[in-house]
């Protein structure tokens, strides 16, 4: 004969109504919000920090093309072309850079590309290639008018003053040159994290908004805040929306979970 072991509480439910009592199911985890969405038109950074109902979480944003002094954010060309001074045997030649476009890679750092002319003779056209990460300045320029081919790859530090001080290098043809950028080549741009309110959420879309901070040169500026995360990667299945403009994302991947 087959033997049967009861647990207490299962014998106790049978005596009690003949049927083991399920499991209360587990309560379903309220959602949040997190990721990351790199925007264009301007171009624009934003990252989601756990964010959910009704106020929990916070936004880090950066505009790398509207100017905040203090931010310690640095964008290149805010204020028209920059002037790069290289130097060979005791001679300066004076250069200027026009940024074309900028590609956000985090809250403070970006990659750009743009062209320029050796300012005493503008048939030496270039095209320059670069990135910037905190502080430090990378650029590629190659020569496309006379001398085509010719091409400087230089590091610089950005400092307080928007200026740049670089570090020597050689050039394409091994000679030893030295660069660097005058004051107000490079602006510091609005940046700021702020704790979000009227957290909501619809499915796979929620809504959120905050108040710019005080110490940036929009502070005090209300914000809401529409995503709906469509998929993965972010460019091309999610969306974004703040002071109800919709902007285009180009990189980055949020998610409603």
């Amino acid at each position: 004969m087959k033997r049967i072991v009861l647990t207490a509480a299962a014998a106790a439910a049978i005596l009690a109504g003949g049927v083991v009592a399920a499991a209360p199911a587990m309560a379903a985890a309220p959602p949040h919000l997190t990721g990351s969405v790199i925007l264009s038109g301007p171009a624009q950074y934003e990252s989601f920090n756990n964010i959910g109902g009704p106020a929990s979480g916070s936004v880090n944003y950066t505009n790398f093309t509207y100017p905040s002094p203090g931010s310690g954010v640095w964008s290149l060309g805010l204020s028209g072309p920059a002037e790069i001074d290289f130097g060979y045997q005791g001679s300066n030649y004076p250069h200027h850079l026009t940024v074309d476009s900028l590609q956000p890679t985090g809250l403070n750092s970006y990659t750009f590309t743009g062209h320029g002319t050796f300012d005493p003779d503008q048939s030496y056209t270039w095209d320059a290639t670069g990135s910037v990460s905190g502080t430090t300045l990378s650029m590629h320029i190659v020569y496309t008018g006379t001398q085509a081919g010719y091409s400087l790859d230089f590091t610089g530090t950005i400092n307080p003053d928007g200026s740049v001080t670089g570090t020597s290098f050689s050039d394409s043809l091994g000679r030893t040159l030295t660069v660097s950028m005058p004051v107000g080549s490079a602006s510091e741009v609005l940046s700021y994290s702020a704790p979000v309110s009227a957290v909501s959420f619809n499915g796979s879309s929620a809504q959120f908004s905050f108040v710019i901070p005080a110490s940036t040169s929009l502070g005090g500026t209300p914000v809401t805040v529409d995503v709906t995360d469509g998929g993965n990667p972010g460019p091309g299945h999610d969306s974004y929306a703040h002071a109800g403009t919709r902007y285009t994302i180009t990189g980055g991947n949020l998610t409603v979970h």
